[in-house]
């Protein structure tokens, strides 16, 4: 009967997520579960559950599972907002509510405040330096709100492309200026740069990086694995560190000179070595404790960079949820698998409208999209051989460019809902003046949609010299 009770009152608050957290919080002190299943009048059954319960479990009173004392505030604060497939049928098995990284990834979703906006106005032009200001200049809301961007002198209005756009340049910036990545490419170290951390532009970052994984940024899965670990314990007394997670190319040279030293010259390195902190006998026959002093001077002086770091990822409350749920968390922020954006991907998710078929103008669109199908072949080509003299696109230009061009993100959709409706509309003009010396391809980002001139893309070099000339110059959203 209570729990019925109990259950009637909190039905009407099921979509306040503060509430759910008060009730939770309180939960968290007065632990009983209920199993109006069991015979309770059997002493040994009712003593080893309650036992069992009372020091693992507490009951979540929205969908009746027991979940570990830690992390019911988290999952009550998104079970009202759920449906679940087995309502009415009770589990005294502690469960976790995350089973995947996308279930984290929603549960972030959920923090988001929808009531207000965290308005970011920059330019184009020195978009980090202007980014982080901005960022740190606005007082009025916090971070965690809706994020809404406007560009200087642009019409766009933000309905969550220029918001992708700003946050996937916003982290390729932070990686490239406040991150460094060691010879064997598996992540990247912080920089130790004391001015960074003088500015917080590292807890800056941090609450970026949060943001970005709340609001349908890209991941910024570019961290070594140790920093991933320091960031969920905070405790660097259990981080295990190697050769290859030091970063540094001095102290990276400074271990290779120690591996090769032998007794005559190992007294040059000296104070290299004494600079790392290694107080003891400076011999080959101590070569192993003094790489590893290198190794500990190397990593151990980023945690100031990692705390501040931390700081700011706990606008969502990342780390308790990086801790509980290490193994779902790594995707999310730790190299691993190669999920670029490839020229198929776009291929795949491309919805092209096309006229009857047998007619001028399907033939003519046919030869646009097989095209466009070479010229990203062609780049991701150049992606993976390296600029050559027949390559007339910039660097700069890779695939995943093409596609934030397109769409306002430069990374493949993370949530299965945005993973289904992720389409890219094509449509083709054939009523522009063949008079025209060139005319571009007209790009809605926020529709996800690109028309084509057909007029002016008769032959491949036309389509290459006019998508290069369009993608690098056509940035801004000019038209509304």
């Amino acid at each position: 009967m209570l729990k019925l009770v109990l259950l009637g009152i909190i039905s009407g608050f099921i979509g306040l997520k503060n509430y759910m957290f008060l009730l939770c919080t309180a939960l968290k002190s007065v632990v009983i579960v209920f199993h109006p299943q069991e015979n309770c009048k059997e002493e040994d059954e009712c003593s080893a559950a309650l036992c069992y319960e009372k020091s693992k479990t507490a009951e979540c009173p929205v969908c009746s599972n027991a979940f570990h004392p830690e992390i019911i505030e988290f999952h009550a604060a998104s079970c009202g907002l759920r449906t679940s497939d087995d309502d009415g049928h009770e589990s005294s098995d502690p469960i976790s509510p995350f089973q995947s990284s996308e279930d984290i990834l929603n549960w972030i979703g959920y923090q988001v405040d929808e009531t207000n906006t965290f308005s970011i106005c920059v330019s184009r032009t020195d978009l980090y330096n202007r980014g982080m200001q901005q960022w740190q200049r606005q007082k009025k809301t916090s971070p965690k709100c809706r994020l809404k961007v406007t560009f200087f002198a642009e019409a766009g209005i933000d309905t969550g492309a220029l918001t992708k756009e700003f946050l996937t340049e916003m982290l390729v910036e932070i990686e490239k200026r406040l991150f460094v990545e060691g010879p064997d490419k598996k992540g990247k170290n912080p920089i130790y740069c004391l001015n960074s951390l003088d500015c917080n532009y590292i807890r800056t970052a941090g609450e970026v990086m949060a943001a970005s994984l709340a609001q349908g940024g890209p991941c910024p899965n570019f961290l070594r694995e140790w920093c991933f670990k320091y960031l969920c314990s905070g405790d660097s007394d259990s981080i295990q560190v190697s050769a290859s997670d030091v970063t540094d190319l001095e102290l990276s040279q400074l271990i290779v000179k120690i591996n090769s030293a032998s007794d005559d010259n190992i007294s040059d390195l000296i104070g290299d070595i004494v600079t790392c902190g290694y107080t003891g006998i400076v011999s080959v026959d101590k070569r192993e404790s003094i790489i590893r002093a290198v190794i500990l001077h190397s990593t151990m002086r980023l945690i100031p960079m990692l705390d501040q770091l931390r700081k700011g990822l706990q606008l969502y409350e990342l780390p308790k949820i990086m801790k509980i749920h290490q193994d779902l968390c790594q995707p999310l922020f730790v190299t691993g698998e190669d999920n670029k954006v490839d020229a198929v991907f776009i291929l795949e998710n491309s919805r092209p409208v096309f006229s009857e078929i047998g007619s001028a103008k399907h033939r003519m669109e046919t030869n646009i999209m097989n095209f466009f199908q070479d010229y990203l072949q062609e780049i991701e080509d150049s992606e993976q051989d390296g600029p050559s003299n027949n390559n007339i696109a910039p660097e700069s230009l890779t695939v995943g460019r093409i596609m934030q061009w397109l769409t306002g993100q430069g990374h493949k959709p993370l949530l299965p809902s945005e993973k289904k409706d992720f389409v890219i509309n094509v449509k083709f003009h054939h009523d522009c003046d063949t008079q025209h010396t060139v005319c571009f391809p007209i790009v809605s980002a926020c529709s996800r949609t690109i028309t084509f001139p057909s007029a002016h893309l008769k032959t491949f070099s036309e389509f290459k010299n006019v998508m290069t000339l369009a993608i690098c110059h056509g940035q801004t959203f000019d038209r509304v």
